[in-house]
């Protein structure tokens, strides 16, 4: 057994931004809990900038070449020279028993770790060794001196020495210039091929012997941007469970966001942490909670949860203690930077004989990215997907020397290889699933690294210019229950209230007093709120219908190709009201900018006559932000010239 003691001391900022400037050059692994949900997800993270040895694993064992003098030096050892040959490829040992005699060489230190990735078909670690291995299925790297963070956000640097053990001179590689060549930039489908290929995977479904499947496919872009760069850009956007970044020191790497915290080992115990089910988080915290009310209340999701969680027991069955494997916790919510999702935790305690090698086997190609059970899941994978997956479904991997050991589902990543970013992403699919909804739950999950890459808008807003907001406004009160909230928000907006100024904002409850307020004004532009809104509709000509009064209520609200934000996405709106219109026809001279979910106008706007009606409350606290920035533009285009304008007649 190798002697090593530890020692430690405090990293400044400096040191830790030059040792992540060099994972963009060289070989290297960053692996994290950047965010979570407390108590699920431990926050800590380790980083290996200058790995001495690099262990690549294939199906028939392993090889390992030394990248540092010390690296040198320890490959000569005699406890390290007959271990490694003996594991080595083509030799009949299967590979994970050559990872963990790698580590039982060493003094069981927690200090003493090997970490790096595994790719998809590491699942074949399970199985024989092989004697036509193929590809890579994976690479590790051990290292005497890297960094790592506390649960407090401290950072340390960890260095080892060995008894007996003195580096020596070596030849470091120099690093490989970039390549000249670069690989096409094609999406595995066209908009729509994977909700066609979802279609037919349906198919697959109906069979009993299918009870998930799991399918993905791949975007690329072409880019010339820094991986370290759009990793430093991910992590301070879209912190996460597992967040990484691995350099194979050849020609690729790739980083990443994930979910999917799939192991925490610690002291013989066990977790697992399943993740599924995806909807967009919406702005703000109303919109976070909107979200999370949708997912939870989806029947596809919650089933498809309730699939990975027993798949996942029935994978780690065999190694615990029989009667230990509970579920702890049931589809909490976990909000990340762009979309939310719920997770699972199961726990369990290991058998003796059993250890994190045997946990990262048998849940390598979880049913999370694969389906269940797993070997029909990955035939329908290779019958349906368009392309190998590589990392995508893989696994970050971390084992200590005492045996702890933690281990992320590789997902949310983008890949950069000769000058192309590719960024993977799929879903968990049942046989009641939607095939366009599982195309648009692709296409979401891709965003925060397009954005990380600098590749794609940061949002979808309102981008059009609207015309001058006017210095000036007139508040017109006709009994309302929140005068003082609008008022504020329209300060906020840098407004000075006027009763005297041409434009004018309308609210209120009674008909008599709205009408005396106009009749009291000269025509002007003029934006209605709630139900004096609704008032000014039904003099109009507009159908309206008294209703229970709906106060607090939300509302999803989209833009119409009308609208000056044609391209814009939904917000949440808060409505307080006691009429709504009876249908969605619309009067001549009139345009919807806004309808909801059931097609409904909540905005109509006559140009002609400089007049909005907002049948919902901008300013109200349960509103986004979108709402009180849309409101605004209106005012400023309800205040640009019209030829002619005219009040519609309000009376009792």
């Amino acid at each position: 057994m190798i002697s090593a003691r530890a020692s430690w001391r405090p990293a400044s900022t400096k040191e830790l931004e030059a040792a992540l400037g060099r994972l963009d050059q060289g070989p290297g692994v960053y692996f994290g809990c950047d965010a979570g949900v407390a108590g699920l997800h431990p926050l800590q993270a380790t980083l290996l900038d200058e790995p001495d040895l690099t262990l690549r694993v294939y199906g028939d064992g392993l090889s390992v070449e030394s990248g540092t003098g010390l690296g040198h030096a320890l490959l000569q050892h005699a406890g390290l020279r007959d271990l490694i040959q003996r594991h080595a490829r083509g030799h009949g040992q299967p590979p994970v028993a050559g990872l963990r005699a790698f580590l039982a060489a060493f003094e069981p230190l927690p200090e003493v770790l090997l970490m790096g990735a595994l790719r998809f078909d590491a699942w074949r670690l399970g199985a024989e060794p092989e004697s036509d291995a193929g590809d890579c299925l994976g690479q590790l790297y051990f290292g005497t001196r890297y960094w790592q963070r506390d649960a407090q956000g401290g950072w340390h640097r960890t260095e080892l020495a060995f008894q007996g053990l003195t580096a020596v001179a070596h030849a470091r590689r120099s690093a490989k210039p970039p390549p000249k060549t670069s690989t096409v930039a094609l999406d595995d489908y066209p908009p729509g091929g994977y909700a066609g290929m979802v279609a037919r995977a349906l198919g697959f479904l109906r069979e009993p012997s299918l009870v998930s499947l799991t399918l993905s496919q791949s975007f690329r872009r072409e880019t010339a941007a820094s991986p370290g760069a759009a990793f430093a850009r991910l992590r301070q956007t879209n912190p996460a469970p597992a967040t990484f970044f691995f350099n194979d020191g050849e020609d690729e790497c790739f980083f990443g966001a994930s979910p999917d915290l799939q192991l925490v080992l610690t002291g013989g115990h066990v977790e697992t942490l399943p993740v599924c089910g995806t909807v967009a988080r919406g702005p703000g915290p109303v919109g976070e909670a909107e979200s999370f009310r949708e997912l939870v209340n989806e029947a596809v999701d919650a089933a498809s949860l309730a699939v990975c969680t027993d798949a996942l027991r029935n994978d780690l069955a065999p190694l615990c203690v029989p009667g230990t494997l509970r579920l702890l916790d049931r589809r909490r919510p976990l909000s990340l930077a762009t979309v939310v999702h719920t997770v699972d935790r199961i726990v369990g305690r290991l058998r003796e004989g059993f250890d994190a090698w045997d946990a990262i086997v048998a849940t390598a190609a979880p049913v999370m990215v694969t389906g269940t059970p797993r070997r029909a899941a990955l035939a329908a994978i290779q019958a349906l997907e368009a392309s190998p997956r590589g990392w995508y479904g893989g696994l970050m991997v971390q084992v200590r020397g005492n045996g702890d050991a933690l281990a992320g589902t590789i997902l949310r990543a983008a890949t950069l290889r000769l000058g192309v970013a590719e960024v993977r992403t799929g879903g968990d699919l049942m046989a009641d699933s939607t095939p366009a909804r599982e195309e648009q739950e692709s296409r979401l999950k891709a965003l925060s690294l397009w954005r990380a890459l600098g590749l794609e808008a940061t949002e979808t807003a309102i981008e059009t210019a609207p015309p001058s907001l006017p210095s000036r406004v007139a508040l017109l009160d006709a009994g309302d229950a929140f005068p003082s909230a609008l008022r504020d928000g329209l300060e906020a907006m840098g407004l000075t209230l006027d009763s005297s100024a041409d434009t004018a904002v309308l609210i209120g409850t009674d008909p008599q007093r709205c009408a005396a307020l106009l009749a009291g004004r000269a025509p002007g532009p003029l934006v209605a709120i709630g139900d004096a809104a609704c008032m000014l509709l039904a003099r109009a000509g507009f159908q309206t219908v008294a209703q229970r009064p709906a106060h607090g209520r939300l509302l999803s609200c989209l833009p119409t190709s009308a609208s000056p934000w044609a391209d814009g996405a939904s917000f949440i709106a808060a409505r307080y009201a006691s009429s709504e219109l009876a249908d969605s026809s619309l009067l001549p001279g009139w345009e919807a900018w806004l309808r909801d979910t059931d097609g409904r106008a909540v905005m109509l706007v006559h140009a002609e006559r400089r007049l909005a009606c907002l049948l919902y409350r901008p300013e109200s606290m349960l509103s986004s932000t979108t709402a009180l920035s849309g409101f605004r533009d209106t005012l400023a285009w309800i205040s640009a010239p019209y030829p002619s304008i005219d009040y519609p007649e309000i009376s009792e």
